[in-house]
Protein backbone atom coordinates (compact mmCIF):
# COMPACT_ATOMS: atom_id res chain seq x y z
CA UNK A 1 0.00 0.00 0.00
CA UNK A 2 1.58 2.75 -0.68
CA UNK A 3 2.28 5.92 1.61
CA UNK A 4 1.48 8.52 -1.18
CA UNK A 5 -0.71 7.99 -4.37
CA UNK A 6 0.13 9.73 -7.52
CA UNK A 7 -2.64 11.52 -8.67
CA UNK A 8 -3.55 14.55 -10.22
CA UNK A 9 -4.08 16.14 -6.69
CA UNK A 10 -0.24 16.92 -6.88
CA UNK A 11 0.35 17.61 -10.59
CA UNK A 12 1.81 21.37 -10.95
CA UNK A 13 0.60 21.97 -14.61
CA UNK A 14 4.32 21.32 -15.86
CA UNK A 15 5.28 18.26 -17.41
CA UNK A 16 9.20 17.89 -16.68
CA UNK A 17 8.27 19.34 -12.79
CA UNK A 18 5.30 16.44 -12.37
CA UNK A 19 7.44 13.28 -13.68
CA UNK A 20 9.88 14.21 -11.66
CA UNK A 21 7.33 14.44 -8.94
CA UNK A 22 5.91 11.21 -10.09
CA UNK A 23 9.58 9.49 -9.66
CA UNK A 24 10.37 10.80 -6.41
CA UNK A 25 6.63 9.72 -5.23
CA UNK A 26 7.21 6.14 -6.66
CA UNK A 27 10.82 5.97 -4.70
CA UNK A 28 9.54 6.79 -1.22
CA UNK A 29 6.70 4.36 -1.93
CA UNK A 30 9.51 1.97 -2.66
CA UNK A 31 11.23 3.18 0.88
CA UNK A 32 7.84 2.52 2.76
CA UNK A 33 6.84 -0.96 1.53
CA UNK A 34 10.36 -2.28 2.07
CA UNK A 35 10.14 -0.77 5.26
CA UNK A 36 6.86 -2.48 5.67
CA UNK A 37 7.99 -5.76 5.30
CA UNK A 38 10.87 -5.21 7.22
CA UNK A 39 12.94 -5.76 4.61
CA UNK A 40 17.20 -5.28 5.72
CA UNK A 41 17.72 -1.29 6.50
CA UNK A 42 20.35 -1.52 4.14
CA UNK A 43 17.81 -2.33 1.50
CA UNK A 44 15.71 0.77 2.70
CA UNK A 45 18.98 2.97 2.83
CA UNK A 46 19.67 1.95 -0.55
CA UNK A 47 16.12 3.38 -1.65
CA UNK A 48 16.81 6.84 0.49
CA UNK A 49 20.47 7.13 -1.47
CA UNK A 50 18.41 7.01 -4.60
CA UNK A 51 15.75 9.34 -3.17
CA UNK A 52 18.30 11.59 -2.18
CA UNK A 53 20.30 11.71 -5.87
CA UNK A 54 17.14 11.72 -7.50
CA UNK A 55 15.72 14.88 -5.86
CA UNK A 56 19.05 16.68 -5.91
CA UNK A 57 18.65 16.53 -9.66
CA UNK A 58 14.83 17.30 -9.31
CA UNK A 59 15.84 20.10 -7.93
CA UNK A 60 18.35 21.17 -9.77
CA UNK A 61 16.00 21.28 -13.13
CA UNK A 62 13.53 23.16 -10.95
CA UNK A 63 16.58 25.96 -10.23
CA UNK A 64 16.93 25.78 -14.17
CA UNK A 65 13.48 26.94 -14.67
CA UNK A 66 13.26 29.61 -11.59
CA UNK A 67 15.94 30.96 -13.78
CA UNK A 68 14.36 30.90 -17.11
CA UNK A 69 11.16 32.19 -15.65
CA UNK A 70 12.39 35.01 -13.53
CA UNK A 71 10.50 33.48 -10.46
CA UNK A 72 10.23 35.70 -7.71
CA UNK A 73 10.32 33.47 -4.82
CA UNK A 74 13.01 31.81 -6.27
CA UNK A 75 15.34 32.30 -2.64
CA UNK A 76 12.39 31.12 -0.50
CA UNK A 77 12.23 27.94 -2.39
CA UNK A 78 15.78 27.09 -2.61
CA UNK A 79 15.78 27.75 1.53
CA UNK A 80 12.84 24.90 0.97
CA UNK A 81 15.48 22.47 -1.18
CA UNK A 82 18.81 22.99 1.25
CA UNK A 83 16.64 22.03 4.00
CA UNK A 84 15.34 18.95 2.38
CA UNK A 85 19.02 18.24 1.19
CA UNK A 86 20.70 19.33 4.53
CA UNK A 87 17.81 16.54 6.48
CA UNK A 88 18.21 13.60 4.24
CA UNK A 89 22.07 14.21 4.51
CA UNK A 90 21.30 13.76 8.03
CA UNK A 91 19.32 10.68 7.75
CA UNK A 92 22.21 9.00 5.86
CA UNK A 93 25.17 10.24 7.97
CA UNK A 94 22.68 8.58 11.04
CA UNK A 95 21.76 5.65 9.46
CA UNK A 96 25.75 5.68 8.16
CA UNK A 97 27.38 5.26 11.12
CA UNK A 98 24.61 3.09 13.09
CA UNK A 99 23.58 6.21 15.26
CA UNK A 100 19.46 5.53 13.88
CA UNK A 101 17.87 3.02 11.79
CA UNK A 102 15.42 4.19 9.19
CA UNK A 103 12.02 4.28 10.85
CA UNK A 104 8.40 5.47 10.06
CA UNK A 105 8.69 8.50 11.48
CA UNK A 106 12.09 9.66 8.96
CA UNK A 107 9.80 7.99 5.96
CA UNK A 108 6.44 10.32 7.49
CA UNK A 109 8.94 13.09 7.20
CA UNK A 110 9.67 12.73 4.30
CA UNK A 111 6.22 11.96 2.84
CA UNK A 112 5.16 15.22 5.00
CA UNK A 113 8.05 17.58 3.36
CA UNK A 114 7.17 16.05 -0.13
CA UNK A 115 3.65 16.58 -0.40
CA UNK A 116 4.32 20.12 1.53
CA UNK A 117 6.60 20.97 -0.74
CA UNK A 118 4.71 19.97 -3.92
CA UNK A 119 0.80 21.43 -3.33
CA UNK A 120 2.53 24.84 -2.15
CA UNK A 121 6.46 25.79 -3.70
CA UNK A 122 5.93 23.90 -6.38
CA UNK A 123 2.25 24.27 -7.25
CA UNK A 124 3.09 27.86 -7.22
CA UNK A 125 6.32 27.44 -9.75
CA UNK A 126 4.11 25.99 -12.19
CA UNK A 127 1.63 28.55 -12.25
CA UNK A 128 4.38 31.21 -12.66
CA UNK A 129 5.94 29.31 -15.19
CA UNK A 130 2.81 28.72 -17.08
CA UNK A 131 1.79 32.27 -17.10
CA UNK A 132 5.48 33.46 -18.15
CA UNK A 133 5.27 30.52 -20.94
CA UNK A 134 1.89 31.85 -21.48
CA UNK A 135 0.92 28.11 -21.47
CA UNK A 136 -2.60 27.53 -19.52
CA UNK A 137 -2.08 24.88 -16.20
CA UNK A 138 -3.91 21.77 -17.27
CA UNK A 139 -4.15 19.28 -14.72
CA UNK A 140 -5.56 15.92 -14.59
CA UNK A 141 -7.13 14.92 -11.65
CA UNK A 142 -8.00 10.71 -12.64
Amino acid sequence: MPIVTWDGSLAVGHEMIDEHHEHLVELLNKAYDEFCEKKAAQHIAAVLDELADYATYHFAQEELLMEETDYPRKEEHLLDHAYFVRRIGEIQRDFAVGGVPISLEIISFLRGWLVRHISHSDADLGAHAAKVNKKPVVIDLQ
